[in-house]
């Protein structure tokens, strides 16, 4: 039988090469009519959300399941499920991909160091692991940049199929998420039920802390109101296959999948309402 932990990694590259057909170097080009934008907004993730994590972590207290899995999400780059949530509240995409792409590339270097950070100085009491910066930039590099690579470096041969099955495209990475989410209630199920009132405590405020951060930066700046809306998604939307590649390459551990998928839960559930404000919004004008 094939180890959860492998199946996991697969499914997570697998995510990613899909992301990689929908990615363009246009995308990337894009970074030059946002420059302040991205900046901005890439930085400010890095700096803020890891404080945001310690904070919780002081405040609430938690055990070292839930502690380790707010540090993970943290310093993880931005997910592209951010981009499909500015779609749906008719907030700016282009600028969340541009976001979500800069910050995908740059976690090879921020996603280590970010957690280097929070272990060294910010984290008083130790929980349980470190992040050693190596191993943390070997596994973004082949979990997710690489997939990713391969899937823009195919885009041009498939492009017929990519533009013509982008509702296939789209079913495919929804079933891979649903699957990855079934592997790790299977597999974590007993320490989920143990750890799920901090769990969902811990998602809540991370989510609506990173939210408001990004709002408050964005609104601060005088930046349109769609693009404060992409701002504010984007800040609380992390990268939980990263995270979970992580996890399990780096730490060797499959405890946090028990954070992983009752996190993503409860941040789906919050996005409801945010995305129906913001669509309110645009309504408006």
């Amino acid at each position: 039988m094939i180890p959860v932990e492998a199946l996991l990694q697969a499914l997570v590259m697998m995510a990613m090469t899909v992301v990689g057909f929908e990615l363009t170097f246009a995308d990337l080009q894009r970074v030059l009519h946002y420059p302040a934008h991205v900046l901005v907004s890439v930085v400010g993730q890095v700096v803020v959300l890891p404080a945001l994590a310690v904070a919780l972590i002081a405040l609430l207290e938690p055990g070292p399941l839930v502690a380790g899995g707010l540090v993970l999400v943290s310093v993880a780059p931005q997910a592209t499920a951010a981009n499909l949530a500015c779609l749906l509240g008719r907030s700016d995409v282009a600028l969340s991909v541009t976001v979500t792409a800069v910050s995908s590339l740059a976690a090879l270097v921020t996603t280590p160091f970010a957690g280097r950070l929070v272990f060294d100085v910010l984290l008083k009491d130790p929980i349980g692991f470190d992040l050693p910066p190596g191993p943390v930039m070997r596994q973004i590099f082949l979990g997710m940049l690489l997939p990713i690579a391969l899937g823009m470096a195919a885009r041009p041969f498939l492009l017929r199929f990519v533009e013509g099955r982008r509702g296939l495209l789209q079913a495919v990475t929804l079933a891979v998420l649903i699957l990855m989410l079934a592997l790790m209630v299977f597999d974590q199920g007993a320490a989920m039920a143990r750890e799920i009132r901090d769990i969902a405590l811990a998602a809540a405020a991370f989510t609506a802390g990173a939210a408001a951060t990004g709002l408050v930066i964005s609104r601060a700046l005088r930046w349109p109101r769609n693009e404060v809306v992409s701002t504010a998604l984007g800040f609380s939307l992390r990268s939980l296959s990263v995270a979970t590649l992580i996890a399990i390459d780096v730490l060797g551990s499959t405890g946090f999948l028990a954070f992983a998928a009752p996190f993503f839960i409860v941040q789906a559930l919050m996005m409801v309402p945010a995305i129906f404000v913001a669509r309110r919004l645009s309504d408006r004008g």
